[in-house]
């Protein structure tokens, strides 16, 4: 069952939040469960989160820590599967393709090949 609505924006909020303070990674910190919803939800719900924290003009620390983290683990673990939604993406969506821009190499030779030309597609 894919994540609600209301659920996707408090995860997307609590990121945004959470990776803006500094202590972050401190035990105890209450938006840790925000990060940590990315290790412990499907690959659909990660997909949903990651436009929706983009949608929300996140400050580009953010975008960094998104596309270095959670992007890049779907890009490695998932490629094949999302490729071509992330294709679509970055056609239709500049600050997707920026996003792209912050994830290193990952997945298999030809996934990267794709994801390097989704960052250069054109609208």
């Amino acid at each position: 069952m894919a994540i609600g609505e209301d659920d996707l924006r408090a995860w997307a909020d609590a990121y945004i939040e959470g990776q803006q303070d500094p202590s972050i990674l401190q035990e105890g910190n209450p938006f840790w469960w925000a990060v940590n919803k990315f290790w412990d939800s499907s690959a659909e719900d990660c997909w949903l989160a990651i436009l929706q924290i983009l949608s929300k003009d996140p400050p580009p620390a953010v975008v960094g820590v998104l596309a270095a983290g959670p992007l890049e683990d779907l890009i490695h673990d998932q490629g094949l599967q999302f490729i071509e939604r992330i294709e679509t993406e970055a056609r239709r969506n500049a600050a997707f393709r920026r996003l792209l821009c912050g994830v290193w190499k990952s997945s298999s030779p030809e996934i990267w090949a794709r994801v390097l030309k989704a960052r250069d597609t054109a609208q």
